[in-house]
């Protein structure tokens, strides 16, 4: 990958992020849907023992962090095809 494409892989993912910040501050069915997971996670974690609880968690961490790759690797060809397009239609 050459440093132009990494500079461009880094100003989408801070784009990415901005964007999911403020959706996170603005957008109601987000905010129930944030609600629902943390109410259904106190659920689990109340039916497990005690010493099990932390596996919720490390559950938690490793789908957030794949969903974070996914989420990169679909904003990043998203951006790419857009890229693409403006070629093939000669705005670029």
């Amino acid at each position: 990958m050459s440093i132009f494409e990494e500079n461009l892989q880094l100003a989408f993912s801070e784009s990415m992020y901005e964007q999911c910040q403020q959706r996170q501050k603005t957008d109601p069915n987000y905010q129930r849907l944030g609600m629902r997971y943390i109410r259904l996670i106190h659920r689990i974690e109340s039916r497990l023992k005690k010493k099990d609880r932390k596996l919720i968690f490390r559950l938690d961490d490793l789908r957030n962090e794949r969903q974070s790759i996914n989420d990169e690797l679909i904003y990043s060809q998203g951006m790419i095809d857009c890229v693409k397009l403006l070629k093939m239609i000669k705005m670029i």
